[in-house]
């Protein structure tokens, strides 16, 4: 099998972490944010090089192009983009505020979407 590498965005938790997991653990590559990198620190100390980290929050596009960026030139290459960061927002419409409303938007359309931009 070919090893390949993966940019995968919001790896400290849920599905993001499994896929990490079962990628690593088959010997593909990860480039992987976070926006602590201490929630990782587990997989970095078990996979070393083939784990590169990278902090972000997705909607600063700024710093989404510098770790993308990055990553390249870490890395090499990347082979398949997973937009994984994002949240919920749970409850009534009209018991959010406009503001959790954008941030959510922000997060889970745009953020996703300049990442595969800069990818």
């Amino acid at each position: 099998m070919t090893q390949r590498t993966w940019l995968i965005t919001g790896i400290s938790s849920g599905f993001g972490r499994h896929m990490s997991e079962q990628l690593l653990a088959r010997g593909d590559r990860v480039a992987g944010t976070v926006r602590t990198l201490a929630a990782v620190d587990d997989l970095k100390a078990r996979y070393g090089d083939q784990l590169w980290l990278g902090q972000l929050d997705v909607t600063d596009t700024a710093a989404v192009r510098r770790t993308v960026d990055a990553a390249f030139a870490a890395l090499g290459r990347i082979d398949v983009v997973v937009n994984n960061a994002g949240y919920g927002l749970f409850g009534a419409a009209e018991e959010v505020t406009d503001e959790q409303i954008v941030q959510q938007i922000q997060t889970n359309l745009i953020g996703a979407i300049q990442v595969a931009r800069a990818a």
